[in-house]
C-alpha cells in the first residue's frame, strides 16, 4: 500500500492568464513489508500555450529556516546543494510536453547520504517545481543577438575583446529559459509531512 500526503496549488501567469497546476506527495517506494525510502512524488501541468516550446523543468527544495532561498535541486544524478552558479535543472528539452512528473527519494540528511527510510529530517520543508520556456520573442532576441555578435566577430577579435561565451548562444538561452521561469511558471508543489517507511507502520498518510 502507497503512503501519500498531497497539496496542490494553482497558479497563474500572463496577460491573457494563461494557468498551470504543480502538485506533490511524499510516498514508500516499495511494500509496507520491507523497509523502503521514502520518497517525494512531483507533477504539473503546462500552460497550452507552452506546450511545444523548447524550454526546462526545474525541482527544487527550500528550508524553513531559510525562506526565499532553495537549499538544493533535483537533478538526474539526484539533489544537488544550490550555490549562487544559476539553478541546476532537472531536465531540458527541445519541446516540452502539456505535463511533467518526476520522483526522489528523500535524502537521509539536509547534507545527503543516500536515502532515509522516514522523512523525519525534512518535515515542514517545502518543495516547488515549475518550468521555463524559450518564448517565440526570445528566439527572435537570440536570432538577433547571433546575427550582431556574427557581424562584430571580426571586428572585436582584431581589438582582442572576442570572449569565448559569444561562440554560442547557450549561456544566453538559458538566462531566458530562468526569466520565463520566473514570470509565474512556478509554485508550491506540497510542504513535506511525517512519513515512516520503516514496518510495522502502514496505512494512508
Amino acid at each position: 500500500m502507497r503512503k501519500k500526503s498531497s497539496f496542490i496549488v494553482l497558479l497563474t501567469h500572463g496577460i491573457a492568464a494563461l494557468a498551470q497546476t504543480v502538485s506533490g506527495h511524499v510516498f514508500c517506494a516499495g511494500t509496507t513489508f520491507d523497509p523502503s525510502p521514502a520518497s517525494v512524488s512531483i507533477s504539473g501541468t503546462v500552460a497550452a500555450a507552452d506546450v511545444g516550446l523548447p524550454g526546462a523543468i526545474w525541482v527544487g527544495i527550500e528550508d524553513p529556516q531559510a525562506p526565499g532561498t532553495p537549499a538544493a535541486f533535483l537533478t538526474p544524478s539526484g539533489w544537488v546543494a544550490w550555490t549562487t552558479a544559476g539553478f541546476p535543472t532537472y531536465v531540458e528539452t527541445p519541446a516540452i510536453g502539456s505535463t511533467f512528473s518526476y520522483s526522489a527519494c528523500i535524502p537521509a540528511s539536509p547534507t545527503g547520504g543516500g536515502c532515509a527510510t522516514t522523512s523525519a529530517s525534512f518535515v515542514g520543508w517545502k518543495v516547488y517545481a515549475g518550468y521555463g520556456v524559450l518564448t517565440p520573442e526570445h528566439q527572435t532576441l537570440i536570432q538577433k543577438r547571433r546575427a550582431s555578435l556574427d557581424a562584430a566577430k571580426p571586428r572585436l577579435q582584431q581589438k582582442g575583446k572576442w570572449r569565448a561565451d559569444y561562440e554560442d548562444d547557450q549561456a544566453f538561452r538559458h538566462a531566458l529559459v530562468q526569466k520565463s521561469a520566473n514570470d509565474g511558471r512556478w509554485g508550491e508543489a506540497l510542504t513535506i509531512p511525517f512519513i515512516s517507511c520503516t514496518p510495522p507502520e502502514s496505512g494512508d498518510q
